[in-house]
């Protein structure tokens, strides 16, 4: 399927969302924002995910229809989603949009509006947008592999990658990011959320054994990545991701560099450095809010010893068997 840009030429995909679809829609100001996170969120098909985008879960469990070719990107929140898709967005599109030209999409906008949330969009009643994208599409979610409908888990032709990160990082940035929109929350209410399995998108631990699991069982159509994995060699990881879309780098293209460029323009310290990513006043949302440190252990600086050792150890049992650990 083709599509037309905002500058009228005719697109193949993937696009940026924002240049076909416009701007992605955000939750109403008026949406509640209470000191303890686990007033955000509501217990559906046995996980816990934002109050207002159970609508759009629903709707797309039971109206979505993949193309051949759709790529899905999965992270549980906090887990590396926007470098996540850059790295994408950037190796799929690199046919259309070198990484290393000056005008790249990824230098004049945010990877979100790229790559769109797709509970935001179906929540938002806006879930049609999806089928005016040029194929192959890129999608995200934070959804787990069990509450995602089977056209997309039981679809030979519709691919996932997901990226998982240190659940002890991953609280410390949820709380970093959720402490912008609920000023009053404290640290401790995110680490018992966690520890209880109530924080959003939780459990943790079903979460990452769900996409786990799948992708042990069909590695061909679910691809697992870890965060820390990524951090120390990016451009690996960038040959990974290209070779399981099926667009791997030519000789030619490792010759020029190309997956060094994917990596060097997603890097952390380049995208943050984008007059698109700086803060804006008054903004209600900030791309700024995506891009804090982006390392690993940073949650050192944020744990005591015994709730690091507290979280370790739920975090080892549940995951106790699958071939999966964070030590």
């Amino acid at each position: 399927m083709a599509a037309t840009t905002t500058d009228g030429s005719t697109a193949v995909g993937p696009v940026p969302f924002k240049d076909i679809c416009g701007a992605m829609p955000l939750p109403s100001a008026a949406t509640p924002r209470p000191s303890d996170l686990r007033q955000w969120v509501r217990c559906y098909q046995g996980t816990w995910v934002p109050e207002y985008h159970v609508p759009g879960i629903v709707a797309i469990r039971e109206s979505f229809a993949p193309r051949r070719g759709d790529v899905v990107l999965v992270s549980p929140p906090k887990c590396g989603t926007t470098w996540l898709k850059a790295l994408a967005f950037a190796t799929m599109a690199r046919g259309a949009h070198p990484p290393a030209g000056a005008g790249h999409p990824l230098r004049r906008l945010n990877p979100h509006d790229c790559v769109p949330f797709m509970e935001m969009l179906f929540a938002a009643g806006c879930g049609g947008k999806m089928d005016t994208l040029p194929s192959p599409r890129l999608m995200a979610t934070h959804m787990q592999h069990s509450v995602l409908p089977a056209s997309i888990t039981h679809n030979p032709d519709c691919k996932i990658i997901c990226m998982c990160r240190d659940p002890k990082d991953m609280l410390v940035s949820m709380f970093h990011f959720a402490s912008k929109l609920a000023p009053n929350i404290s640290f401790s209410d995110v680490f018992e959320a966690a520890c209880e399995g109530t924080n959003i998108s939780g459990p943790i631990w079903d979460h990452l054994l769900g996409y786990w699991n799948a992708s042990k069982a069909n590695p061909e159509a679910v691809l697992f990545l870890r965060y820390e994995e990524m951090l120390r060699d990016p451009v690996e990881g960038v040959r990974k991701l290209a070779r399981f879309v099926g667009q791997p780098f030519s000789p030619a293209e490792e010759e020029a560099g190309a997956a060094t460029d994917v990596a060097r323009l997603c890097s952390f310290d380049t995208l943050r450095s984008l007059e698109i990513n700086r803060p804006a006043a008054a903004a209600r949302y900030g791309n700024d809010w995506y891009f804090r440190k982006g390392e690993a252990r940073d949650w050192a600086n944020h744990m005591t010893p015994d709730m690091a050792r507290r979280l370790d150890g739920i975090i080892q049992e549940k995951l106790r068997g699958s071939g999966l650990s964070f030590a």
